[in-house]
């Protein structure tokens, strides 16, 4: 079967389209053929070896799918041609995946697998963020970094659904544009010298959650935005250096700094009840799944690329059967 394969640590550059066997489940797994697979800021930093989990190469990489079950291998709850999404620590960048059959959520028909893809990471991190981690409520405000991007578009939707008022940031006015067409109040040029103060105009009660992917210097501004007891819910680098926060602030202000990653292993119950939730609120056409692009399978590395480079909005996807 074709698939991508990272056989060391490197760059983007380094990663090898390649006919290799395809892979046989074992006990307790199930073997599904990819139709459509997302990509994500972190295949970028584990290609780099520096993601938090670590797979040793040569792996194939690749986290999120949606495809078909092909061979239930005697798993109950599955049978061949059952349509499923799932997240996966590595293997979702080739023709058939072998899966825990823990992993896999049951689609419905209408559901397309290029929609349906977009959903196991991107979506999820912003589900447990937002609820599971945020405690979010309606009414509240929410600040939103990056928010044109795969977790941030996520992030502005879900947050709109609950009923929170939605602050967003991005760099251009074509993704300050997408983010208030997904439901933002406002949507501000955080490249700006005085983004600050914009947020503060929009949000002159104060913001009570700031989701963060991006790190850095957004992260030390963002605090001051909070309300007394309000959460910082750090969902990633993108920025390229995490911050040194100070513990002045969050203590005389009562702030959470609260880290959003999740584990499937650890949080299985959380995770699967977050994906079969974003499945109901994706085939009722109460997200909309901004896919950016579809790059057929032996372009991975444009993909990759343009993700790397901040040149899309929403998902980018890998079509596995084009």
């Amino acid at each position: 079967m074709r698939s991508w394969v990272l056989e060391r640590w490197g760059t983007i550059d380094d990663l090898v389209l390649k006919q290799i066997d395809e892979p046989k489940p074992e006990a307790g797994e199930v073997l599904v053929k990819i139709s459509h697979a997302g990509l994500n800021f972190a295949d970028i930093i584990a290609v780099r070896g520096r993601y938090q989990v670590k797979v040793e190469p040569p792996f194939v990489l690749g986290s999120e799918f949606a495809g078909v079950v092909v061979d239930a291998n005697g798993c109950t709850g599955f049978e061949p041609g059952d349509r499923v999404l799932g997240q996966v620590p590595s293997g979702a960048y080739a023709e058939y995946c072998a899966v825990d059959s823990a992993r896999p959520v049951k689609l419905p028909d209408h559901l397309g697998f290029d929609r349906a893809a977009t959903l196991p990471v991107s979506y999820t991190t912003a589900y447990i963020a937002l609820f599971a981690k945020g405690g979010l409520q309606p009414g509240q405000t929410v600040l939103v970094h990056a928010a044109a991007g795969g977790l941030g578009l996520a992030a502005v939707q879900l947050a709109k659904w609950r009923g929170a008022r939605v602050i967003s940031t991005a760099g251009t006015p074509e993704k300050r544009a997408l983010a208030l067409a997904n439901g933002s109040a406002a949507a501000i040029d955080y490249r700006q010298d005085g983004w600050l103060e914009e947020v503060r105009n929009a949000a002159p009660d104060g913001v009570d959650l700031v989701v963060d992917p991006v790190g850095g210097d957004i992260t030390l501004k963002s605090i001051k935005l909070l309300n007394w007891g309000g959460r910082l819910l750090v969902c990633g680098f993108a920025g390229g250096a995490p911050a040194a926060i100070p513990a002045n602030h969050v203590l005389v202000n009562a702030i959470s700094v609260v880290g959003v990653f999740w584990d499937f292993v650890r949080d299985r119950e959380t995770v699967v009840s977050a994906q079969r939730e974003l499945v109901e609120l994706a085939a009722t056409d109460r997200l909309h799944l901004h896919i950016d692009r579809i790059v057929p399978m032996a372009e991975l590395k444009s993909g990759l690329e343009a993700l790397n480079n901040a040149e899309t909005s929403g998902k980018v996807l890998l079509g596995v059967g084009l």
